[in-house]
Order: structure tokens, then sequence, then C-alpha cells
């Protein structure tokens, strides 16, 4: 029971956006006529499918209970992650690949350290979600997830050097996706 009530903790941490109310809500997203948008909505797609599908699978095949404790932490490291992420971009954040036009370059935050912060948790979410209740078989969608992130990576990195004549010299000086590393 406790581990439903965790889970669904995080989804609520995940989901839901508390707005500021002095703060005047940005004009939604529009995407770039040149947006990918098959891989937008296959990334989406696979993601509500591992966190709304692995509650559905536990409770019908049920699932083994190791590595359920570093499923929580990875699931939870990746919701902290994705909201430090979401914070630091503010009103730049999109569900697109090219960025938002009119915003500046987000570097502070997460992105002091690497590129793709938010991503980084999206793969946590992807790997520690379904591990967190123990699926088997919704536990084999977080290996096309990561690789949808890495071809996000690899697209935003370029749509964002387009953008932005500083982003070669911040690239230089921040690892893309794991800090101090790659």
């Amino acid at each position: 029971m406790t581990a439903a009530v965790l889970y669904t903790g995080l989804l609520l941490v995940l989901f839901v956006r508390v707005q500021d109310p002095a703060h005047a809500p940005a004009e939604p997203p529009r995407p770039e006529a040149d947006e990918p948008l098959w891989l937008v909505g296959l990334h989406h797609a696979l993601f509500y499918v591992l966190l709304l599908g692995s509650p559905v699978e536990r409770l019908l095949l049920g699932g083994p209970e190791e590595q359920r404790g570093l499923g929580f932490v990875l699931f939870g490291a990746g919701v902290v992650g994705y909201r430090l992420a979401v914070r630091a971009l503010g009103d730049s954040v999109s569900p697109f690949i090219a960025p938002r036009s009119g915003q500046p370059l987000v570097t502070g935050g997460p992105y002091r350290w690497i590129r793709h912060p938010m991503y980084l948790a999206q793969a946590l979410v992807a790997v520690g979600a379904p591990l967190a209740l123990g699926v088997r078989w919704l536990r084999l969608l977080a290996v096309p997830a990561v690789l949808v992130l890495a071809a996000r990576v690899l697209l935003e990195e370029r749509a964002l050097a387009r953008a932005f004549p500083e982003y070669p010299q911040y690239a230089a000086r921040t690892k893309r996706v794991v800090p101090f590393l790659y």
C-alpha cells in the first residue's frame, strides 16, 4: 500500500504545476514549421504509457519486489530533477525541440552544470517508475524512451545553436547530459 501512495505522490509532483498568481502565464508555446511533431508525440506517448501503465500492469500481473527501492530512488531523483529544470527554465519551458522565441538561453540552476537536465531527469523517471512498481513488461519501454530522449538532445543542440549565438561557448563549458562526464 505504501508503494502505491509513494508512486501516486511522485506522479502528482511530476504532473501538477502550481502557478504563481502574481506571475502572468506565458503565451502557450507553438511549434516551429520544421518541428518534428512525430518525435514530440512519441516522446510524450512513451512516457504516459510508462507512468500510467505501470500501476495497471502491477495491479493485473503483479511483479517482483527486488529493485523496487532502487526504482523509487531513481523515480524520485528524476521527479526532483525535472521540477528543478522546469523552475530554471521558467517561461522558456516548452514541449517542443526548438526554443521559444523571445526567450533567453537559460544557463542557471541545473543548466549551469549540464545542458539537458530535464532529459536526464526524464531518463531517470523512465527507468525508475517501472522498477519502483516491479513491473516486467512495461519496463522494456524504458529503452525506446531513453532513445527518444537521446534523439531530442541531438536535435535540440542544433536548434539551440541556431537560435543563440552564445550557445557554442555555453556548450564548450558544460557537459551535455551527465555532470562531469558527458
